[in-house]
């Protein structure tokens, strides 16, 4: 069996979203039950808008969901690896330094187009003309202005650092690992497996972190239990191979039968009778 490194990776701007501990528990679900390594890893270098605050909520409720993991890594503390990688680029002219001093991608149509990828999802994804124009992938920007390194640049350094080979993670990234997948090929990167599962919505529309449903703090403030929500979350944009619908699923069932599942695309509606339900099974499990 394959040990499977995985992480999650948090931006400390606010309370912790549900569709985030929704990642948090998949990636530690693969990585626990291959054998493998869970990873927590603040992204923390949008200076404008991080906050302490957000981070002690990160490691809350990370606790309170008993979601334990083995290395803890914030990308502030990256920075010198990611410009020594950037310079490298900009040495081996695969990269320039604009007017501003940001460093900019300089990759022709012939090197962004030998790469590739897999979604478990939606299949093997490339990297095509028509995309590559779009995302304007040969001039992406590496280091801004500021030099701070971009969100793209710094996670795919990461996920080669730590050897992450699975990321588990919302559609709503789809679009940017076309950009993480040319930066790995760039940069000599193993590119990892992707499965990008369907977001959560609520009345039809995508959950926001303005909306009450989405903060973990009211849930923990409510008394939901961590299993209950734990069993919730599992419904959401997965489902075992063999079609069976339980009536509950402990954390011990969930490491038993999740590499079996499999993900859906399509976004999951919030049912708030649903999980309210669930809480209720998993309180009078305990009590028994």
């Amino acid at each position: 069996m394959t040990r499977y490194t995985t992480r999650i990776a948090p931006s400390p701007t606010g309370d912790m979203h549900l569709g985030t501990a929704r990642t948090a528990y998949f990636n530690w679900l693969a990585a626990r039950a291959s054998g493998g390594k869970f990873i927590l890893r603040i992204d923390d270098t949008d200076t404008n808008r991080n906050n302490e605050e957000s981070v002690d909520v990160i490691f809350k409720v990370m606790d309170w969901l008993q979601l334990d993991i083995d290395e803890v890594v914030r990308q502030s503390d990256r920075l010198d690896r990611y410009h020594g990688i950037a310079q490298y680029l900009v040495d081996t002219e695969l990269a320039t330094v604009a007017d501003n001093g940001a460093i900019l991608l300089n990759l022709s149509t012939n090197q962004v187009c030998l790469t590739r990828w897999v979604d478990t999802v939606s299949g093997q994804q490339d990297v095509n003309p028509t995309i590559i124009d779009s995302l304007k992938l040969k001039t992406q920007v590496l280091i801004k202005s500021d030099g701070m390194p971009t969100y793209h640049f710094a996670s795919t350094i990461d996920d080669m650092d730590m050897g992450v080979n699975w990321v588990i993670r919302g559609t709503d990234h789809f679009t940017n690992t076309f950009r993480h997948v040319v930066i790995a090929n760039t940069i000599g990167a193993e590119i990892p497996v992707y499965s990008h599962v369907g977001l959560i919505n609520i009345n039809k529309r995508k959950m926001a972190k303005r909306d009450d449903k989405a903060s973990m703090l009211k849930y923990i403030e409510d008394g939901i239990s961590p299993d209950g929500i734990l069993d919730y979350m599992m419904r959401l944009g997965w489902s075992e191979s063999s079609g069976i619908d339980r009536k509950m699923i402990t954390r011990s069932d969930a490491l038993e039968i999740f590499l079996d599942g499999r993900f859906k695309s399509n976004p999951s509606g919030f049912d708030g009778a649903k999980l309210a339900n669930l809480d209720r099974k998993h309180k009078r499990l305990i009590k028994s």
